[in-house]
Parts: C-alpha cells; structure tokens; sequence
C-alpha cells in the first residue's frame, strides 16, 4: 500500500524503516549506553517497539529516519536516567547498611570468626559450656570424658581464642577492648 506521494505505508513502510536503519539506530544507542551490548540491543529494540506501536505517525522518508533517531534519543535518555536513579538508589543503599553495623556487630564479627578459626576441639568445649549453658558435668558426659579435662579444655580454649582476638594478623583486627567481652566465659561455677 502507498503514501499520497507513493511512499510505503503501514507495515511495508515500517519494515523498510527496521531494515535499512537497525544499525544506524543501534550504533547511536550504543554509544549511549556506554559500549553495554546487551543494554544497546534491549534499547535498540524498545525504539523499534515504539516505532510499530507508533507506525502510522511515522512520517514518510527522508524524514522517517529522522523521526526514528529522536525516538532512539528519548529512549536512551530514559534508559541513562533510570541508571543513574540506580546507582543513586544501590550507593544510598550501601551507606545506610554500612551505616546499620554496630561496633558490636562488628566485634560478635570478629569474634564468631576467630571461634571458626580454632580447631573442632576447641570450638565444641566453647559452645557447650558457654553457649549452651552446660556445666563441666554435663559437657564432660557430652564429650566423653571428666568434668577436670573439660575445664582445662576451656581454660586452653579461651586462651587460644584471647590470642587470635589480639593477633594484628587477624582480618579487621584492632585493639577492641569489647571484644573481649563477647569472648564466652565461664558463667557457671564447676558442677
């Protein structure tokens, strides 16, 4: 079908349009979408949805091409600021979570690292007694062996765990007097 002046219109013209101008309009929008492939083909192809929902406004050539660059602006206009919104959004967010950590949450960090850090032993003595409220009578049934080894297990677990806390090599170390604290001491006396 044509145009009063014989150009193609409807489907036929916006065919035309697609194949003689996709690597124009995808060039342009490519370099708007800072080299991002993937990105540039999305757009390029959202100008084109708008191009056939919007055929019959297309105006006949030269200008169609024209009319479909403007086209390909807005959207990559669009796109640009819903990326910046974005990253505004994922930098606002970042903040208010590292904004969100506590001192202690960082030192009760520090110190389930360094708990992960010592040997099975070492770990399984801590939990049970502070942890869990055992006392050596109970741990020592636990663990197979006397209420006077689990004690000394505790005693040797601890001062591991105290030297991996003041260790400058441990990661995000620094002299916390509040670590110390968080350190799981002996709240019930010998059974």
């Amino acid at each position: 079908m044509a145009g009063s002046e014989g150009a193609p219109r409807g489907e036929e013209h916006f065919e035309a349009l697609y194949r003689g101008s996709y690597k124009e309009i995808f060039a342009y929008v490519l370099r708007h979408a800072e080299a991002d492939t993937a990105a540039a083909a999305d757009l390029t192809a959202e100008v084109f949805v708008v191009a056939l929902r919007k055929q019959d406004a297309i105006p006949p050539p030269p200008d169609d091409r024209l009319w479909l660059y403007g086209v390909a602006r807005r959207v990559a206009l669009d796109h640009q600021q819903r990326r910046r919104r974005l990253l505004r959004l994922h930098s606002r967010l970042q903040e208010e979570a590292a904004s969100a950590v506590s001192p202690d949450d960082l030192s009760r960090l520090r110190v389930r690292e360094a708990i992960d850090s010592l040997r099975s032993t070492d770990r399984e003595v801590l939990k049970l007694v502070a942890w869990d409220g055992l006392s050596h009578a109970e741990a020592a049934q636990i663990l197979g062996c006397t209420a006077n080894a689990v004690a000394l297990r505790l005693h040797k677990a601890r001062s591991r765990l105290r030297r991996i806390l003041s260790s400058p090599d441990t990661p995000g170390h620094a002299p916390d007097p509040s670590t110390s604290r968080l350190i799981p001491s002996d709240s019930r006396s010998q059974p």
